[in-house]
């Protein structure tokens, strides 16, 4: 009975052995089979950002488009404005030269309107200055004159003969140019070859036409296709390649 005791347990014992074999094998396969992976690289306990070079490009400076208005001082005599809306009172010129036919002109552009006629002379036409300057009592004469002449109408008489303290005689720098002496001067004297030569020519001697048929409204003035006006040749030529007024001109340096 002992003996048989004893072979019961021999055979739990291998039996274990080989339960125990077997997990142990089981174990060793799992294992062999399982993905390999890198380590893991140890993460720092502070990780600094990654730093982005940000420097901003210096802002293009924008040129202004250049201007191709003269560079003149606008407040020289020769752009002095006299009219309805900037009258000069009783203004007279510093100084006076005495040219053709007694009439005046301010002895600042005296050569350049003497320049004018002779050149107008030169290609064989004819010319009459027929008025420059005009102080503030001749003015005040022509215009109550016109004004009777109009039957008392103040505003038709100011378009053709301005009031005194507003006419560009008074300032010594405008004169009426004609081929031959009108008493009444019209618009009719555009047709004749001395006012198409000096319509043509004016700015290269510095003046202007004063007052264009176009520009009425502006001037406030009939349109006269004998008055010219002293500017200066930089101001001249840049009015008439433009196709302005002188108060046009003016407006542009405000």
């Amino acid at each position: 009975m002992k003996q048989s005791k004893s072979v019961v347990m021999g055979v739990f014992f291998i039996f274990l052995l080989l339960v125990l074999s077997l997990l142990l094998l089981v174990r060793l396969q799992a294992a062999n089979h399982l993905p390999r992976t890198a380590a893991a690289s140890p993460t720092p306990f502070f990780s600094p950002l990654p730093v982005t070079a940000s420097v901003s490009a210096a802002p293009e400076e924008t040129e202004e488009p250049e201007s191709d208005l003269p560079r003149i001082d606008i407040t020289g005599w020769q752009y002095t404005l006299a009219s309805a809306s900037h009258p000069i009172g009783d203004y007279a010129p510093p100084a006076l030269t005495t040219l053709e036919g007694g009439h005046q002109f301010d002895s600042r552009a005296a050569v350049s309107l003497q320049n004018f006629i002779d050149g107008a002379r030169s290609e064989g036409l004819s010319v009459c200055l027929s008025s420059a300057y005009r102080n503030y009592s001749d003015q005040s004469y022509l215009y109550n004159r016109k004004v009777q002449q109009l039957g008392g109408d103040y505003e038709a008489a100011a378009r053709i003969v301005l009031p005194p303290g507003t006419s560009e005689h008074q300032l010594g720098l405008c004169a009426d140019i004609t081929d031959q002496f009108y008493e009444v001067k019209t618009a009719a004297l555009e047709n004749t070859a001395l006012f198409q030569w000096m319509q043509e020519h004016c700015a290269e001697y510095g003046f202007i036409l004063r007052y264009p048929a176009d520009k009425e409204d502006i001037t406030g003035v009939i349109y006269e296709p004998w008055h010219f006006r002293y500017v200066g040749e930089e101001a001249a030529a840049y009015i008439t390649e433009h196709g302005l007024c002188l108060e046009e001109f003016l407006e542009l340096y405000e």
